[in-house]
Protein backbone atom coordinates (compact mmCIF):
# COMPACT_ATOMS: atom_id res chain seq x y z
CA UNK A 1 0.00 0.00 0.00
CA UNK A 2 1.19 3.52 -0.77
CA UNK A 3 3.04 5.09 2.17
CA UNK A 4 1.12 8.35 1.77
CA UNK A 5 -2.19 6.48 1.94
CA UNK A 6 -1.10 4.65 5.09
CA UNK A 7 -0.08 7.91 6.75
CA UNK A 8 -3.38 9.50 5.73
CA UNK A 9 -5.36 6.60 7.20
CA UNK A 10 -3.40 6.75 10.45
CA UNK A 11 -3.95 10.49 10.68
CA UNK A 12 -7.65 9.93 10.13
CA UNK A 13 -7.75 7.29 12.86
CA UNK A 14 -6.00 9.65 15.28
CA UNK A 15 -8.55 12.36 14.52
CA UNK A 16 -11.45 9.98 15.17
CA UNK A 17 -9.95 8.66 18.41
CA UNK A 18 -9.17 12.20 19.57
CA UNK A 19 -12.73 13.27 18.80
CA UNK A 20 -14.01 10.28 20.76
CA UNK A 21 -11.95 11.25 23.81
CA UNK A 22 -13.25 14.81 23.56
CA UNK A 23 -16.89 13.71 23.52
CA UNK A 24 -16.35 11.22 26.34
CA UNK A 25 -14.84 14.04 28.42
CA UNK A 26 -17.84 16.25 27.65
CA UNK A 27 -20.20 13.56 28.94
CA UNK A 28 -18.26 12.29 31.94
CA UNK A 29 -16.51 15.39 33.27
CA UNK A 30 -18.68 15.62 36.43
CA UNK A 31 -17.42 12.20 37.56
CA UNK A 32 -13.90 13.60 37.79
CA UNK A 33 -14.95 15.21 41.07
CA UNK A 34 -14.41 13.24 44.29
CA UNK A 35 -17.37 11.96 46.22
CA UNK A 36 -20.17 9.45 45.96
CA UNK A 37 -22.13 9.20 42.69
CA UNK A 38 -25.68 9.78 43.85
CA UNK A 39 -28.61 11.07 41.79
CA UNK A 40 -32.04 9.47 41.49
CA UNK A 41 -31.45 5.79 40.57
CA UNK A 42 -27.67 6.13 40.84
CA UNK A 43 -26.27 5.35 44.29
CA UNK A 44 -22.73 3.96 44.42
CA UNK A 45 -21.39 3.90 47.99
CA UNK A 46 -17.62 3.53 48.38
CA UNK A 47 -18.09 0.07 49.86
CA UNK A 48 -21.54 -1.36 49.05
CA UNK A 49 -22.81 -4.22 51.16
CA UNK A 50 -23.03 -7.70 49.60
CA UNK A 51 -26.58 -8.36 50.76
CA UNK A 52 -29.36 -10.47 49.26
CA UNK A 53 -30.62 -7.27 47.64
CA UNK A 54 -27.26 -6.81 45.91
CA UNK A 55 -27.67 -10.29 44.45
CA UNK A 56 -31.23 -9.52 43.36
CA UNK A 57 -32.53 -12.13 45.81
CA UNK A 58 -34.66 -9.84 47.95
CA UNK A 59 -38.27 -8.76 47.65
CA UNK A 60 -37.54 -6.31 44.84
CA UNK A 61 -37.10 -7.36 41.23
CA UNK A 62 -33.52 -8.09 40.14
CA UNK A 63 -33.23 -4.88 38.10
CA UNK A 64 -29.58 -4.28 39.00
CA UNK A 65 -28.06 -7.74 38.82
CA UNK A 66 -25.18 -8.36 38.42
CA UNK A 67 -24.30 -4.64 38.59
CA UNK A 68 -24.81 -4.34 42.36
CA UNK A 69 -23.07 -7.66 43.00
CA UNK A 70 -20.02 -6.66 40.97
CA UNK A 71 -19.76 -3.27 42.67
CA UNK A 72 -20.19 -4.80 46.13
CA UNK A 73 -17.43 -7.33 45.46
CA UNK A 74 -15.17 -4.62 44.03
CA UNK A 75 -15.95 -2.40 47.00
CA UNK A 76 -14.29 -4.97 49.26
CA UNK A 77 -10.95 -4.02 47.69
CA UNK A 78 -11.32 -0.44 46.48
CA UNK A 79 -13.79 2.40 46.11
CA UNK A 80 -16.75 1.05 44.12
CA UNK A 81 -17.35 4.56 42.80
CA UNK A 82 -13.93 4.45 41.16
CA UNK A 83 -14.80 1.12 39.51
CA UNK A 84 -18.02 2.63 38.21
CA UNK A 85 -16.13 5.61 36.80
CA UNK A 86 -13.61 3.32 35.07
CA UNK A 87 -16.41 1.25 33.56
CA UNK A 88 -18.03 4.37 32.15
CA UNK A 89 -14.76 5.81 30.85
CA UNK A 90 -13.67 2.59 29.15
CA UNK A 91 -17.15 1.70 27.95
CA UNK A 92 -17.91 5.02 26.30
CA UNK A 93 -14.47 5.18 24.73
CA UNK A 94 -14.69 1.65 23.35
CA UNK A 95 -18.23 2.34 22.16
CA UNK A 96 -17.17 5.49 20.32
CA UNK A 97 -14.23 3.83 18.59
CA UNK A 98 -16.41 0.82 17.75
CA UNK A 99 -19.05 3.08 16.20
CA UNK A 100 -16.42 4.60 13.93
CA UNK A 101 -15.03 1.21 12.96
CA UNK A 102 -18.53 -0.19 12.39
CA UNK A 103 -19.43 2.43 9.79
CA UNK A 104 -15.99 2.18 8.21
CA UNK A 105 -16.54 -1.51 7.63
CA UNK A 106 -20.21 -1.63 6.64
CA UNK A 107 -20.30 1.67 4.72
CA UNK A 108 -16.63 2.12 3.75
CA UNK A 109 -16.78 5.76 4.87
CA UNK A 110 -13.87 8.00 5.74
CA UNK A 111 -13.16 10.33 8.63
CA UNK A 112 -16.21 12.52 7.98
CA UNK A 113 -18.66 9.65 8.35
CA UNK A 114 -16.79 8.20 11.32
CA UNK A 115 -16.87 11.49 13.22
CA UNK A 116 -20.62 11.74 12.58
CA UNK A 117 -21.09 8.19 13.88
CA UNK A 118 -19.16 8.84 17.10
CA UNK A 119 -21.07 12.07 17.69
CA UNK A 120 -24.42 10.34 17.12
CA UNK A 121 -23.53 7.73 19.72
CA UNK A 122 -22.18 9.93 22.50
CA UNK A 123 -23.99 13.27 22.12
CA UNK A 124 -27.74 12.70 22.20
CA UNK A 125 -30.75 13.20 24.49
CA UNK A 126 -30.77 9.55 25.59
CA UNK A 127 -27.31 9.87 27.13
CA UNK A 128 -28.21 13.05 29.01
CA UNK A 129 -31.67 12.05 30.18
CA UNK A 130 -30.65 8.62 31.39
CA UNK A 131 -27.62 10.02 33.22
CA UNK A 132 -29.87 12.58 34.90
CA UNK A 133 -32.17 9.72 35.86
CA UNK A 134 -29.14 8.03 37.40
CA UNK A 135 -29.17 5.06 35.03
CA UNK A 136 -25.47 5.07 34.29
CA UNK A 137 -25.32 1.37 33.42
CA UNK A 138 -28.08 1.82 30.83
CA UNK A 139 -26.01 4.56 29.19
CA UNK A 140 -23.01 2.22 29.31
CA UNK A 141 -25.04 -0.54 27.65
CA UNK A 142 -26.36 1.76 24.94
CA UNK A 143 -22.91 3.05 24.01
CA UNK A 144 -21.59 -0.53 23.76
CA UNK A 145 -24.25 -1.60 21.25
CA UNK A 146 -22.08 -0.54 18.26
CA UNK A 147 -19.31 -2.71 19.73
CA UNK A 148 -21.74 -5.63 19.87
CA UNK A 149 -22.73 -4.99 16.25
CA UNK A 150 -19.11 -4.59 15.13
CA UNK A 151 -17.86 -7.79 16.77
CA UNK A 152 -20.80 -9.61 15.22
CA UNK A 153 -20.14 -8.24 11.75
CA UNK A 154 -16.41 -9.09 11.85
CA UNK A 155 -17.06 -12.55 13.32
CA UNK A 156 -15.33 -12.00 16.66
CA UNK A 157 -17.61 -13.96 19.04
CA UNK A 158 -15.22 -13.88 22.00
CA UNK A 159 -14.98 -10.09 22.02
CA UNK A 160 -18.71 -9.91 21.37
CA UNK A 161 -19.22 -11.94 24.53
CA UNK A 162 -17.17 -9.39 26.48
CA UNK A 163 -19.14 -6.47 25.05
CA UNK A 164 -22.43 -8.22 25.80
CA UNK A 165 -21.38 -9.04 29.35
CA UNK A 166 -20.41 -5.46 30.20
CA UNK A 167 -23.58 -4.18 28.55
CA UNK A 168 -25.44 -6.84 30.53
CA UNK A 169 -24.62 -5.42 33.95
CA UNK A 170 -28.39 -4.96 34.12
CA UNK A 171 -31.21 -7.06 32.60
CA UNK A 172 -32.15 -4.25 30.21
CA UNK A 173 -28.61 -3.97 28.91
CA UNK A 174 -28.40 -7.73 28.39
CA UNK A 175 -31.61 -7.77 26.35
CA UNK A 176 -30.46 -4.80 24.27
CA UNK A 177 -27.15 -6.50 23.50
CA UNK A 178 -28.82 -9.78 22.56
CA UNK A 179 -31.24 -8.03 20.23
CA UNK A 180 -28.48 -6.14 18.41
CA UNK A 181 -26.27 -9.22 18.14
CA UNK A 182 -29.08 -11.31 16.68
CA UNK A 183 -30.04 -8.60 14.20
CA UNK A 184 -26.44 -7.96 13.07
CA UNK A 185 -25.54 -11.65 12.78
CA UNK A 186 -24.84 -12.89 9.24
CA UNK A 187 -26.01 -16.50 9.67
CA UNK A 188 -28.58 -18.40 11.67
CA UNK A 189 -25.78 -20.31 13.34
CA UNK A 190 -24.26 -17.07 14.60
CA UNK A 191 -27.68 -15.95 15.80
CA UNK A 192 -27.92 -19.11 17.88
CA UNK A 193 -24.45 -18.46 19.28
CA UNK A 194 -25.50 -14.89 20.14
CA UNK A 195 -28.62 -16.17 21.89
CA UNK A 196 -26.53 -18.67 23.84
CA UNK A 197 -24.09 -15.96 24.85
CA UNK A 198 -27.01 -13.77 25.90
CA UNK A 199 -28.39 -16.57 28.07
CA UNK A 200 -25.08 -16.94 29.90
CA UNK A 201 -24.69 -13.17 30.27
CA UNK A 202 -28.22 -13.01 31.67
CA UNK A 203 -27.67 -15.86 34.13
CA UNK A 204 -27.28 -13.62 37.23
CA UNK A 205 -30.62 -11.89 36.86
CA UNK A 206 -32.42 -14.97 35.55
CA UNK A 207 -31.28 -16.99 38.56
CA UNK A 208 -32.13 -14.12 40.92
CA UNK A 209 -35.57 -13.85 39.37
CA UNK A 210 -36.16 -17.58 39.81
CA UNK A 211 -34.93 -17.66 43.41
CA UNK A 212 -36.13 -14.26 44.63
CA UNK A 213 -39.61 -13.05 45.43
CA UNK A 214 -39.71 -9.91 43.30
CA UNK A 215 -40.67 -11.42 39.96
CA UNK A 216 -44.43 -11.28 40.32
CA UNK A 217 -46.86 -9.16 38.39
CA UNK A 218 -46.54 -5.37 38.57
CA UNK A 219 -48.90 -2.48 39.17
CA UNK A 220 -50.67 -1.71 35.86
CA UNK A 221 -50.57 1.99 36.79
CA UNK A 222 -46.93 1.85 35.75
CA UNK A 223 -47.93 1.61 32.08
CA UNK A 224 -49.07 5.23 31.84
CA UNK A 225 -46.62 6.53 34.45
CA UNK A 226 -43.56 5.21 32.61
CA UNK A 227 -44.73 5.62 29.02
CA UNK A 228 -42.67 7.68 26.59
CA UNK A 229 -43.45 11.38 27.02
CA UNK A 230 -44.40 13.74 24.20
CA UNK A 231 -42.26 16.79 23.53
CA UNK A 232 -43.36 20.21 22.34
CA UNK A 233 -44.13 20.48 18.62
CA UNK A 234 -43.01 16.95 17.75
CA UNK A 235 -45.23 14.82 19.99
CA UNK A 236 -44.31 11.37 21.25
CA UNK A 237 -43.17 9.98 17.91
CA UNK A 238 -40.87 12.93 17.28
CA UNK A 239 -39.51 12.83 20.83
CA UNK A 240 -38.66 9.14 20.59
CA UNK A 241 -37.26 9.52 17.06
CA UNK A 242 -34.92 12.15 18.47
CA UNK A 243 -33.82 9.68 21.22
CA UNK A 244 -35.70 11.67 23.86
CA UNK A 245 -39.07 11.31 25.55
CA UNK A 246 -38.08 9.92 28.97
CA UNK A 247 -41.04 9.61 31.33
CA UNK A 248 -39.49 11.83 34.02
CA UNK A 249 -39.75 15.47 33.01
CA UNK A 250 -37.27 16.43 35.74
CA UNK A 251 -34.56 14.44 33.94
CA UNK A 252 -34.99 16.40 30.70
CA UNK A 253 -32.37 19.06 29.84
CA UNK A 254 -33.73 22.59 29.73
CA UNK A 255 -32.74 22.93 26.08
CA UNK A 256 -35.06 20.03 25.16
CA UNK A 257 -38.06 21.98 26.42
CA UNK A 258 -37.41 24.89 24.08
CA UNK A 259 -38.98 25.32 20.66
CA UNK A 260 -35.71 24.92 18.70
CA UNK A 261 -35.42 21.37 20.02
CA UNK A 262 -38.20 20.40 17.62
CA UNK A 263 -36.19 21.85 14.74
CA UNK A 264 -33.21 19.79 15.88
CA UNK A 265 -35.27 16.59 15.61
CA UNK A 266 -36.39 17.57 12.10
CA UNK A 267 -32.81 18.41 11.08
CA UNK A 268 -31.52 15.08 12.39
CA UNK A 269 -34.15 13.14 10.51
CA UNK A 270 -33.33 15.17 7.41
CA UNK A 271 -29.68 14.12 7.75
CA UNK A 272 -30.84 10.51 7.91
CA UNK A 273 -32.94 10.95 4.78
CA UNK A 274 -29.94 12.40 2.95
CA UNK A 275 -27.90 9.34 3.83
CA UNK A 276 -30.67 6.78 3.48
CA UNK A 277 -29.84 5.83 -0.11
CA UNK A 278 -26.20 5.22 0.67
CA UNK A 279 -26.98 3.41 3.93
CA UNK A 280 -29.52 1.10 2.31
CA UNK A 281 -28.08 0.63 -1.17
CA UNK A 282 -25.07 -1.25 -2.46
CA UNK A 283 -21.72 0.30 -3.35
CA UNK A 284 -20.54 -1.78 -6.31
CA UNK A 285 -18.51 -4.28 -4.30
CA UNK A 286 -19.82 -7.64 -5.43
CA UNK A 287 -19.33 -10.78 -3.38
CA UNK A 288 -21.04 -12.66 -0.60
CA UNK A 289 -19.13 -10.89 2.19
CA UNK A 290 -20.14 -7.50 0.87
CA UNK A 291 -23.73 -8.64 0.55
CA UNK A 292 -23.60 -9.76 4.18
CA UNK A 293 -22.41 -6.31 5.24
CA UNK A 294 -25.24 -4.67 3.33
CA UNK A 295 -27.70 -7.03 4.97
CA UNK A 296 -26.33 -6.27 8.44
CA UNK A 297 -26.60 -2.51 8.07
CA UNK A 298 -30.08 -2.80 6.55
CA UNK A 299 -31.28 -4.90 9.46
CA UNK A 300 -29.84 -2.39 11.93
CA UNK A 301 -31.75 0.39 10.16
CA UNK A 302 -34.96 -1.64 10.21
CA UNK A 303 -34.43 -2.30 13.93
CA UNK A 304 -34.04 1.44 14.50
CA UNK A 305 -37.24 2.33 12.65
CA UNK A 306 -39.22 -0.49 14.24
CA UNK A 307 -38.12 0.36 17.78
CA UNK A 308 -39.12 4.02 17.39
CA UNK A 309 -42.55 3.13 15.99
CA UNK A 310 -43.28 0.45 18.61
CA UNK A 311 -42.23 2.64 21.54
CA UNK A 312 -44.34 5.54 20.30
CA UNK A 313 -47.27 3.16 19.74
CA UNK A 314 -47.01 1.91 23.34
CA UNK A 315 -47.75 5.46 24.49
CA UNK A 316 -51.11 5.49 22.66
CA UNK A 317 -54.34 4.33 24.38
CA UNK A 318 -54.25 0.86 22.75
CA UNK A 319 -50.54 0.55 23.58
CA UNK A 320 -51.12 1.55 27.19
CA UNK A 321 -53.92 -1.01 27.48
CA UNK A 322 -51.60 -3.69 26.15
CA UNK A 323 -48.87 -2.72 28.62
CA UNK A 324 -51.36 -2.65 31.51
CA UNK A 325 -52.49 -6.15 30.61
CA UNK A 326 -48.89 -7.37 30.49
CA UNK A 327 -47.99 -5.80 33.83
CA UNK A 328 -50.90 -7.33 35.71
CA UNK A 329 -50.77 -10.69 33.90
CA UNK A 330 -47.19 -11.59 32.96
CA UNK A 331 -44.70 -12.13 35.83
CA UNK A 332 -41.58 -10.02 35.35
CA UNK A 333 -43.19 -7.69 32.80
CA UNK A 334 -42.26 -4.77 35.04
CA UNK A 335 -38.90 -4.85 33.25
CA UNK A 336 -40.70 -3.56 30.15
CA UNK A 337 -42.76 -0.75 31.67
CA UNK A 338 -40.18 2.00 31.07
CA UNK A 339 -40.83 1.77 27.36
CA UNK A 340 -38.68 4.70 26.21
CA UNK A 341 -35.42 3.06 27.32
CA UNK A 342 -35.80 0.50 24.52
CA UNK A 343 -35.16 3.24 21.96
CA UNK A 344 -31.51 2.40 22.62
CA UNK A 345 -32.10 -0.33 20.02
CA UNK A 346 -32.25 2.43 17.42
CA UNK A 347 -28.75 3.70 18.16
CA UNK A 348 -26.69 1.32 15.96
CA UNK A 349 -28.96 2.08 13.01
CA UNK A 350 -28.80 5.79 13.79
CA UNK A 351 -25.01 5.60 13.81
CA UNK A 352 -25.07 4.10 10.32
CA UNK A 353 -27.57 6.67 9.03
CA UNK A 354 -25.67 9.62 10.50
CA UNK A 355 -22.41 8.42 8.95
CA UNK A 356 -24.10 7.89 5.59
CA UNK A 357 -25.68 11.34 5.71
CA UNK A 358 -22.38 13.04 6.51
CA UNK A 359 -20.53 11.09 3.82
CA UNK A 360 -23.20 11.90 1.22
CA UNK A 361 -22.85 15.61 1.97
CA UNK A 362 -19.05 15.30 1.84
CA UNK A 363 -19.16 13.89 -1.67
CA UNK A 364 -20.83 17.04 -2.90
CA UNK A 365 -17.89 19.13 -1.67
CA UNK A 366 -14.32 19.40 -3.02
CA UNK A 367 -11.87 17.18 -1.17
CA UNK A 368 -10.01 20.03 0.51
CA UNK A 369 -13.28 21.27 2.05
CA UNK A 370 -14.76 17.99 3.22
CA UNK A 371 -14.23 19.02 6.80
CA UNK A 372 -17.24 21.30 6.25
CA UNK A 373 -19.42 18.18 5.87
CA UNK A 374 -18.18 16.88 9.21
CA UNK A 375 -18.87 20.26 10.78
CA UNK A 376 -22.36 20.29 9.28
CA UNK A 377 -23.21 16.78 10.51
CA UNK A 378 -21.81 17.40 13.99
CA UNK A 379 -23.79 20.64 14.27
CA UNK A 380 -27.02 18.90 13.29
CA UNK A 381 -26.45 16.13 15.83
CA UNK A 382 -25.39 18.24 18.81
CA UNK A 383 -28.26 20.67 18.21
CA UNK A 384 -30.51 18.12 19.93
CA UNK A 385 -28.70 18.86 23.24
CA UNK A 386 -26.48 21.87 22.56
CA UNK A 387 -25.70 22.36 26.26
CA UNK A 388 -24.81 18.74 27.02
CA UNK A 389 -21.75 19.47 29.22
CA UNK A 390 -23.81 21.84 31.34
CA UNK A 391 -26.86 19.56 31.30
CA UNK A 392 -24.96 16.64 32.86
CA UNK A 393 -23.51 18.79 35.66
CA UNK A 394 -26.07 17.54 38.25
CA UNK A 395 -24.51 14.05 38.21
CA UNK A 396 -21.45 15.46 39.97
CA UNK A 397 -20.73 13.22 42.99
CA UNK A 398 -21.37 14.49 46.52
CA UNK A 399 -19.85 13.77 49.90
CA UNK A 400 -21.64 10.86 51.63
CA UNK A 401 -23.05 11.33 55.10
CA UNK A 402 -20.31 10.42 57.60
CA UNK A 403 -22.73 8.53 59.84
CA UNK A 404 -23.20 5.66 57.40
CA UNK A 405 -20.02 3.98 58.61
CA UNK A 406 -21.14 3.99 62.24
CA UNK A 407 -24.65 2.81 61.44
CA UNK A 408 -23.28 0.02 59.24
CA UNK A 409 -21.06 -1.18 62.06
CA UNK A 410 -23.96 -1.28 64.51
CA UNK A 411 -26.50 -3.11 62.33
CA UNK A 412 -23.81 -5.64 61.37
CA UNK A 413 -23.82 -6.90 64.98
CA UNK A 414 -26.81 -9.15 64.23
CA UNK A 415 -28.71 -10.47 61.23
CA UNK A 416 -31.99 -8.63 61.67
CA UNK A 417 -33.50 -6.26 59.11
CA UNK A 418 -33.61 -2.48 59.09
CA UNK A 419 -36.87 -0.55 58.66
CA UNK A 420 -36.44 2.95 57.26
CA UNK A 421 -38.18 6.31 57.47
CA UNK A 422 -39.43 8.48 55.79
CA UNK A 423 -41.70 6.25 53.71
CA UNK A 424 -40.82 5.47 50.11
CA UNK A 425 -37.65 4.42 48.29
CA UNK A 426 -36.28 7.90 47.55
CA UNK A 427 -34.66 10.63 49.64
CA UNK A 428 -33.75 14.28 49.14
CA UNK A 429 -30.06 14.61 49.98
CA UNK A 430 -28.18 17.86 49.43
CA UNK A 431 -31.17 19.08 47.46
CA UNK A 432 -31.14 16.20 44.97
CA UNK A 433 -33.56 13.25 44.76
CA UNK A 434 -31.81 9.95 45.20
CA UNK A 435 -32.56 6.31 45.84
CA UNK A 436 -32.24 5.54 49.55
CA UNK A 437 -28.50 4.97 50.20
CA UNK A 438 -29.37 2.66 53.10
CA UNK A 439 -30.37 -0.12 50.70
CA UNK A 440 -26.91 -0.38 49.16
CA UNK A 441 -24.83 0.76 52.13
CA UNK A 442 -26.03 -1.20 55.15
CA UNK A 443 -24.88 -4.81 55.62
CA UNK A 444 -28.40 -5.93 56.50
CA UNK A 445 -31.74 -6.41 54.75
CA UNK A 446 -33.36 -2.99 54.36
CA UNK A 447 -37.17 -3.03 54.37
CA UNK A 448 -37.82 -0.32 51.80
CA UNK A 449 -40.86 -0.40 49.56
CA UNK A 450 -40.73 0.25 45.84
CA UNK A 451 -43.84 2.44 45.85
CA UNK A 452 -43.48 5.50 43.62
CA UNK A 453 -45.46 8.59 42.77
CA UNK A 454 -44.91 9.56 39.13
CA UNK A 455 -46.60 12.75 37.91
CA UNK A 456 -49.18 12.38 40.64
CA UNK A 457 -49.86 8.71 39.84
CA UNK A 458 -49.16 6.18 42.61
CA UNK A 459 -47.34 3.10 41.32
CA UNK A 460 -47.06 0.19 43.70
CA UNK A 461 -43.78 -1.65 44.09
CA UNK A 462 -42.72 -5.12 45.20
CA UNK A 463 -42.30 -6.34 48.74
CA UNK A 464 -45.16 -7.36 51.03
CA UNK A 465 -42.95 -7.46 54.13
CA UNK A 466 -41.56 -3.99 53.48
CA UNK A 467 -45.05 -2.63 52.81
CA UNK A 468 -46.40 -4.12 56.04
CA UNK A 469 -43.55 -2.73 58.13
CA UNK A 470 -43.80 0.71 56.55
CA UNK A 471 -47.57 0.88 57.07
CA UNK A 472 -47.12 -0.21 60.68
CA UNK A 473 -44.65 2.60 61.36
CA UNK A 474 -46.84 5.20 59.68
CA UNK A 475 -50.09 4.12 61.36
CA UNK A 476 -48.45 3.35 64.73
CA UNK A 477 -50.97 0.84 66.15
CA UNK A 478 -50.56 -0.31 69.73
CA UNK A 479 -49.06 -3.62 68.62
CA UNK A 480 -46.58 -1.96 66.24
CA UNK A 481 -43.48 -3.29 67.98
CA UNK A 482 -44.86 -6.84 67.84
CA UNK A 483 -45.36 -6.43 64.08
CA UNK A 484 -41.78 -5.18 63.66
CA UNK A 485 -40.44 -8.17 65.60
CA UNK A 486 -42.55 -10.66 63.64
CA UNK A 487 -41.27 -9.30 60.34
CA UNK A 488 -37.61 -9.39 61.33
CA UNK A 489 -37.09 -5.64 61.84
CA UNK A 490 -34.53 -5.26 64.61
CA UNK A 491 -33.69 -1.67 63.72
CA UNK A 492 -35.48 1.47 62.60
CA UNK A 493 -33.38 4.06 60.78
CA UNK A 494 -34.70 7.61 60.41
CA UNK A 495 -32.98 9.65 57.71
CA UNK A 496 -32.99 13.43 57.63
CA UNK A 497 -34.96 13.84 54.44
CA UNK A 498 -38.36 15.27 53.51
CA UNK A 499 -41.01 12.58 53.30
CA UNK A 500 -43.98 10.98 54.97
CA UNK A 501 -43.48 9.82 58.54
CA UNK A 502 -47.12 9.59 59.65
CA UNK A 503 -47.58 8.80 63.35
CA UNK A 504 -44.24 6.96 63.54
CA UNK A 505 -43.09 9.11 66.47
CA UNK A 506 -45.48 7.13 68.68
CA UNK A 507 -43.52 3.99 67.82
CA UNK A 508 -40.07 5.59 67.84
CA UNK A 509 -40.60 7.00 71.31
CA UNK A 510 -40.81 3.41 72.60
CA UNK A 511 -37.51 2.41 71.01
CA UNK A 512 -33.96 2.91 72.24
CA UNK A 513 -31.80 5.37 70.28
CA UNK A 514 -28.42 3.71 69.71
CA UNK A 515 -26.96 6.25 67.31
CA UNK A 516 -27.84 9.79 66.29
CA UNK A 517 -26.27 12.62 64.33
CA UNK A 518 -27.60 15.45 62.17
CA UNK A 519 -28.45 13.07 59.32
CA UNK A 520 -29.21 9.64 60.78
CA UNK A 521 -30.95 8.31 63.86
CA UNK A 522 -30.87 4.56 64.53
CA UNK A 523 -33.37 2.95 66.91
CA UNK A 524 -33.22 -0.54 68.39
CA UNK A 525 -36.38 -2.69 68.47
CA UNK A 526 -36.49 -4.47 71.86
CA UNK A 527 -37.23 -8.13 72.47
CA UNK A 528 -36.81 -11.29 70.46
CA UNK A 529 -36.72 -10.64 66.72
CA UNK A 530 -37.85 -13.17 64.13
CA UNK A 531 -34.73 -13.60 62.03
CA UNK A 532 -35.40 -13.13 58.31
CA UNK A 533 -34.54 -16.15 56.18
CA UNK A 534 -31.45 -15.66 54.06
CA UNK A 535 -31.41 -16.89 50.50
CA UNK A 536 -29.07 -19.66 49.38
CA UNK A 537 -26.51 -17.93 47.17
CA UNK A 538 -24.88 -21.02 45.65
CA UNK A 539 -26.67 -20.80 42.31
CA UNK A 540 -26.22 -17.03 42.31
CA UNK A 541 -22.46 -17.47 42.65
CA UNK A 542 -22.43 -19.97 39.78
CA UNK A 543 -24.42 -17.55 37.61
CA UNK A 544 -22.05 -14.71 38.45
CA UNK A 545 -19.04 -16.84 37.51
CA UNK A 546 -20.74 -17.67 34.21
CA UNK A 547 -21.24 -13.96 33.53
CA UNK A 548 -17.61 -13.27 34.47
CA UNK A 549 -16.43 -15.94 32.04
CA UNK A 550 -18.18 -14.06 29.25
CA UNK A 551 -16.76 -10.72 30.41
CA UNK A 552 -13.23 -12.16 30.27
CA UNK A 553 -13.73 -14.15 27.05
CA UNK A 554 -12.31 -11.49 24.73
CA UNK A 555 -9.20 -10.59 26.73
CA UNK A 556 -8.40 -14.25 27.40
CA UNK A 557 -8.87 -15.14 23.75
CA UNK A 558 -6.60 -12.25 22.81
CA UNK A 559 -3.81 -13.68 24.95
CA UNK A 560 -3.97 -17.15 23.41
CA UNK A 561 -1.38 -18.12 20.76
CA UNK A 562 -2.66 -17.63 17.23
CA UNK A 563 -5.42 -15.22 18.20
CA UNK A 564 -3.78 -12.41 16.24
CA UNK A 565 -3.90 -14.46 13.04
CA UNK A 566 -7.55 -15.27 13.71
CA UNK A 567 -8.44 -11.61 14.11
CA UNK A 568 -6.51 -10.71 10.98
CA UNK A 569 -8.37 -13.32 8.96
CA UNK A 570 -11.73 -12.17 10.33
CA UNK A 571 -10.89 -8.58 9.47
CA UNK A 572 -9.87 -9.56 5.96
CA UNK A 573 -13.15 -11.41 5.41
CA UNK A 574 -15.11 -8.40 6.67
CA UNK A 575 -13.35 -6.03 4.26
CA UNK A 576 -13.71 -8.20 1.17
Amino acid sequence: MNTAVVKSERAGQMIVVGWTFLLVAAVLWPFASPGMPMLRDMVVPPHPALTDAAWGLGESAARSAPQDTVLALAGGFTDAGLVMRLLMLCGLTVGGVAAAELVRRVLHVGVVGQIAAVTMLLWNPFVVERLLQGQWSLVLAMTLLPAVALTTVVAAPWWRATAMAVAGLTPTGALLAVAVAVVAARTWRDRLVALGTGAVVSAPWLVATALGSGAGVADPAGAAAFAARAERWVGTLGAVAGLGGIWNRQAVPVAREAGPAALAVVALLALFVVGARMAWGSRARPGSSHSALIGARRRLIVLAVASVIVIAALATPPGLSLMEWALETVPGAGLLRDAQKWVALAVPGYVVLAAAGAETVARQIPDHRRWLAALFAVTVIIAAVPDLPRAVAPVKPVAPWPGWSAVSGIVAMDDTAVAVLPAGPYRIIDGRPTYDPAVKTLPAPVLATGDLVVSGVAVGGEGSTSATVEKTLLDAPDHAIDVLRAHGAGWVLVENSPGEVGDSERVLSRLEVVYSDEHLTLHRVPGAIERPERADRTLAWIALLAWASMALAGPVRGLLPGSGRTRSAAGTRART
